[in-house]
């Protein structure tokens, strides 16, 4: 039989050090284009957005409508999970070229390194409001949150969104409730 044995370089704060406040070293990845002439999102080797390529590997770019519905990031969450690498974290920078409507190209690099550099866990729960039992389990079973990318028109956003456990009901009545996992805006620019 074989015993768990922790890899404390991949859990940066946690293994035997207290774990508030959350901090993380997984991730889930997801990213969407909206408003836009054409999109390309490229993180850790996948493509998200409009942009197709022919067989040669032409790109072909295609425009991008508006959101579905005005409430859409409420169910919004990472489709691609992303494993440390040798230690790190984030595997690559999240590349971004599109077009938005009034016809201006544009391109950025998000480094998530910088922008979370300090590896915290964005959210809305209280110290006091965590359920224990669930944090005495992070320190083994880190929490990985979503981190989530929105182009729309000239505007980027990164979001992030994590489980986190309470000791109260946040739906009265519903005992499948003890959690919150809110979408929190971690950054923001329009171009």
């Amino acid at each position: 039989m074989t015993s768990f044995k922790p890899i404390p370089e991949l859990a940066g704060p946690l293994y035997g050090k207290h774990p508030w406040p959350l901090r993380f070293h997984r991730h889930g990845f997801h990213a969407v284009c909206f408003n836009s002439l054409y999109c390309s999102i490229i993180y850790n080797g996948h493509q998200f957005g409009t942009r197709q390529y022919e067989y040669d590997g032409t790109p072909i770019d295609k425009p991008s409508g508006p959101p579905p519905f005005e409430s859409w990031r409420d169910q919004w969450t990472g489709s691609h999970s992303i494993s440390p690498v040798r230690g790190k974290t984030f595997t690559s920078t999240v590349d971004i070229e599109w077009g938005s409507l009034d016809g201006r190209r544009h391109g950025t690099s998000i480094d998530l390194d910088v922008l979370f550099k300090e590896r915290l866990i964005l959210h809305k729960v209280g110290r006091d409001e965590v359920k224990e039992a669930w944090l005495a389990t992070t320190s083994l079973s880190p929490v990985s949150p979503d981190l989530l990318v929105e182009v729309n028109d000239a505007v980027v956003n990164v979001y992030m969104r994590a489980i986190v456990a309470t000791e109260a009901e946040q739906i009265p009545g519903n005992s499948h409730s003890h959690f919150r996992d809110d979408i929190i805006l971690a950054w923001t620019r329009t171009y």
